[in-house]
């Protein structure tokens, strides 16, 4: 009988140090940070737009190198032709402001080997990208045709430093691509005159997301219960 169970008892040795192994593996924190417009009223990165954003991370660390980030944001997103970028802006002398909700699952490449135990550092840049789901909250149908639930495409780099074994600090900076010109409600042309140009429907609109964030790494896994050998299973 003691060969017969010798294997199974083995096998499940390995797999719980294999387990333990990757102990590292869940990571989850919060973050802060803005959020930033561009688009028919802006280009490129305008500070004058800028709008406080919070951040919700929860991580899988499929190695020290790979990652994989899901991630909830809200925030803000606004812009005005208060400076207007061309003759358009000026005409039409527009603003717009809408609160936003993003699930987004991204892939993090770290480009060095800072979680190796053996290594002189605990820091190193890393890439993003991937894709996900951004909520419009206050989208008002009877006037305006869009979809409450609009893809976007995050992606971006970010710096990492280890405190610790458990927790790690970023900085992060990235860009959101949309797929819709209708988020800044500028687009093909005014509702109440069609034969004016007042948007570039063939330029997509953007939001960016720049902040800090702090997570907390799960460096073992706990056990609910305790271990109780069954000396039976020996005779």
């Amino acid at each position: 009988m003691y060969k017969s169970i010798k294997w199974p008892i083995v096998s499940a040795f390995l797999l719980f140090s294999s387990i333990n192994a990757n102990g590292q593996f869940i990571e989850y924190g919060v973050g802060a940070g803005v959020l930033n417009y561009a688009g028919d009223m802006a280009r490129g990165y305008q500070f004058k737009n800028l709008n406080p954003a919070i951040q919700g991370i929860y991580r899988l660390n499929f190695s020290h190198i790979v990652s994989l980030k899901f991630g909830l944001l809200y925030g803000k997103v606004s812009g005005s032709d208060a400076k207007p970028i061309d003759a358009f802006g000026a005409v039409r002398n527009a603003s717009f402001s809408r609160r936003i909700a993003e699930g987004s699952l991204t892939i993090e490449y770290h480009f060095l080997d800072y979680k190796n135990e053996k290594s002189p550092i605990r820091w190193s840049p890393y890439f993003f990208g991937g894709f996900g789901f951004t909520k419009l909250l206050d989208v008002d149908n009877t006037v305006e045709d869009i979809s409450n639930f609009q893809p976007v495409m995050p992606f971006g780099l970010g710096l990492k430093h280890l405190i610790g074994k458990q927790f790690s600090i970023s900085l992060e900076v990235g860009a959101r691509k949309l797929f819709t010109d209708k988020f800044d409600r500028i687009s093909d042309g005014d509702l109440f005159n069609k034969n004016f140009q007042y948007g570039n429907p063939k330029d997509r609109d953007w939001y960016h997301f720049t902040g800090f964030s702090f997570t907390y790494i799960l460096y073992k896994i706990p056990c609910p219960f305790r271990y109780i050998p069954n000396k039976s299973l020996y005779d």
